[in-house]
């Protein structure tokens, strides 16, 4: 559905910070590595230590990768496959579940 599309990376010194769960402040994504792929949400191609869990969800007759925060279990958003990424996956992130800290 969007392999076709150009990733737009993050613009020069826009690209720095942390990006924090809401609920319980635990470091989940760096801003380095958070693109724009063209899709309405937060997108990043990796994640920060073992802080996002990834746990299988079958809804609406279909299966997903549902992403929750390690810490405190908050839904974050899902994973999906996506071949323009330099880890062949795309964290789709929930704009609300998430606050990016920039750094000093």
């Amino acid at each position: 559905m969007f392999e076709n599309r150009k990733i737009e990376w993050e613009r020069q010194g826009r690209g720095q910070g942390t990006y924090h769960c809401r609920r319980c402040g635990e470091a989940l994504f760096s801003a380095q590595q958070k693109f724009d792929s063209k899709t309405g949400f937060p997108s990043f191609w990796a994640h920060l230590d073992e802080n996002v869990q990834q746990q299988l969800l079958t809804t609406y007759g279909r299966e997903r990768i549902q992403l929750l925060c390690h810490r405190c279990g908050l839904h974050l958003g899902h994973l999906f496959q996506d071949e323009r990424t330099p880890s062949r996956v795309r964290y789709c992130i929930n704009t609300d579940a998430v606050q990016c800290q920039k750094e000093g």
